[in-house]
C-alpha cells in the first residue's frame, strides 16, 4: 500500500512540474495582446447638416481586438485628419469637411450606461474591445 502511495505521489509532481514549465514557457513567449483575435466592431457615421439625405450609415467592421478605432473608421471611410502630438483630429470625413463652428465628434457607446458617450480620448487613443461600438458625428 506505501508503494501505490508513493506512486501516486511521484506521478502528481512529474504532471505539477510539466503544467508549471508549460506555463512558464507561455508566460514568457507570448506577449500581452499578440494572441487577442479578431472582433467585429459596430462602426456608425452620422454627417448630421452636411448630408440631409440618408445621413447615417452603419458598418460591421472586423479588426484586430486592441486596434484604435481610427483603424476602424479607415476601413470604410476617407478621413481628413490632421496629427498633433496627443493624437489624431478629424477634419473630414468622406469629402464632408467641418464648417465652423461645427466639427466632427468621436463617440463610443457606454455598455454600463446603455447611451452614446462623448470620448475623452481621440480616435486614435481609443483602443477597441469585443462589444465595442464607435461613432462619427457632425455636430451641425
Amino acid at each position: 500500500m506505501k508503494k501505490s502511495k508513493i506512486t501516486f505521489l511521484l506521478v502528481a509532481i512529474i504532471i505539477l512540474t510539466t503544467l508549471s514549465v508549460a506555463l512558464t514557457f507561455y508566460l514568457r513567449n507570448v506577449k500581452p495582446g499578440e494572441n487577442d483575435g479578431e472582433i467585429v466592431v459596430l462602426t456608425i457615421i452620422n454627417y448630421g447638416s452636411l448630408k440631409p439625405i440618408n445621413n447615417s450609415e452603419e458598418y460591421n467592421v472586423t479588426v484586430q481586438q486592441g486596434s484604435s478605432a481610427l483603424s476602424a473608421f479607415s476601413l470604410v471611410a476617407d478621413l481628413d485628419l490632421t496629427n498633433y502630438s496627443f493624437g489624431s483630429y478629424v477634419k473630414g470625413v468622406n469629402g464632408y469637411s467641418e464648417e465652423l463652428p461645427n466639427y466632427w465628434a468621436f463617440y463610443h457607446y457606454n455598455l454600463q450606461t446603455d447611451e452614446w458617450q462623448y470620448s475623452p480620448y481621440g480616435i486614435s487613443n481609443y483602443y477597441l474591445d469585443v462589444n465595442s461600438k464607435i461613432k462619427l458625428q457632425y455636430t451641425g
